[in-house]
């Protein structure tokens, strides 16, 4: 038990000062306005089956005060009114593309997402986002601004996760909270690391470059296609940037436990290189969680150091949620559930 004790502390001091080091990094984009010279942009959403909130993310997207925006909406063969629910909006901005019958080799998302930039005409910068999310109005404006300033060739923001029942405010700051944490902010933005992530709901990135890379046809067969296309842009030596973007984008991103379950169970396998050492995780995780679970049962020495793991795991994740996420405090009671 000392051993299991000892490794659990040592894990989360270790979270703890990368944690106080990464603070200073966090940083909220800044609202602008768009430039005189605002080139044109695609945004790209894939939809299967969202006809409960495709109009709301279409609305917001063309809602946007950029001048030269057209918005790409992908029907992944829905089976629902998810296209006449996109239809509806009858804007000339809108494309609405019917997805083609998948290829062998290809997931859904990834094929939709390389069917919207056939239709991304002469934009020069493609924003991929999905259909849960909901835009304000200086999102791309402000996300452009930052991508500039910090010269990036992929810019990604942290939404704001909208949560609305007990499992999603129990949990998905908890999962979301260690995803950070595996991936310091402070090095996916050093060109000198190779740590790279991108957040899915949101990813603005250079046509070119986009293009030089691969594409989506070059991870094709990846789950974590947000994962994997940052690992690509930032390997091949092009500038990744990531933000704090809660004020500009809003997502509900699960509705129940058992969403919430599978979502993170199929991203966590494919963001830790695989299921076998997607267990080793889970494995140390377990070891994390161990001393709030063991403290009523321990004695002595024991039970101090128990609570010792308690109280710095509670002071990252304090930190961790104060900074990032938009969640009351109190629920930091549910980091060992999560």
């Amino acid at each position: 038990m000392i051993v299991l004790l000892l490794t659990a502390l040592l894990f989360w001091g270790a979270a703890l000062v990368s944690t106080l080091l990464d603070v200073r990094f966090v940083r909220d984009v800044p609202l602008a306005p768009p430039p005189a010279d605002a080139p044109e942009v695609a945004a790209i959403v894939p939809a299967r089956n969202e006809a409960h909130q495709i109009g709301r993310c279409l609305r917001s997207l063309l809602a946007q005060d950029w001048p030269r925006l057209r918005v790409v909406c992908v029907d992944d063969r829905s089976e629902d009114a998810t296209h006449a629910e996109a239809a509806a909006l009858a804007d000339p901005r809108l494309t609405i593309v019917r997805g083609s019958e998948l290829p062998a080799g290809w997931l859904g998302k990834n094929h939709s997402n390389a069917q919207g930039v056939e239709h991304a005409a002469g934009a020069t910068w493609l924003l991929f986002t999905d259909a849960d999310t909901e835009h304000g109005p200086a999102a791309l404006s402000s996300a452009m601004a930052a991508a500039r300033e910090h010269g990036a060739d992929l810019f990604t923001i942290l939404t704001d996760v909208r949560t609305e029942t007990f499992w999603e405010r129990a949990l998905l700051p908890q999962v979301l909270s260690a995803v950070v944490g595996a991936f310091p902010l402070r090095l996916v933005n050093d060109p000198r690391s190779s740590i790279a992530i991108a957040n899915g709901q949101y990813i603005l990135i250079k046509r070119e470059v986009y293009e030089k890379v691969g594409g989506h046809a070059a991870i094709r067969d990846r789950v974590a296609d947000d994962l994997e296309l940052a690992r690509l842009v930032k390997g091949r030596g092009y500038r990744l940037r990531a933000e704090v973007g809660r004020h500009l984008v809003s997502v509900r991103m699960y509705t129940s436990l058992r969403e919430i379950w599978w979502g993170f169970v199929k991203n966590a396998s494919a963001g830790a290189g695989g299921p076998l050492r997607a267990l080793g995780g889970a494995l140390l995780v377990g070891i994390t969680a161990l001393p709030f679970f063991a403290a009523p049962f321990l004695r002595g020495g024991q039970l101090a150091l128990a609570l010792a793991v308690c109280a710095v795991a509670m002071v990252q994740r304090l930190i961790v949620l104060a900074n990032v996420f938009p969640v009351a405090l109190g629920w930091a009671i549910t980091l060992p559930l999560g």
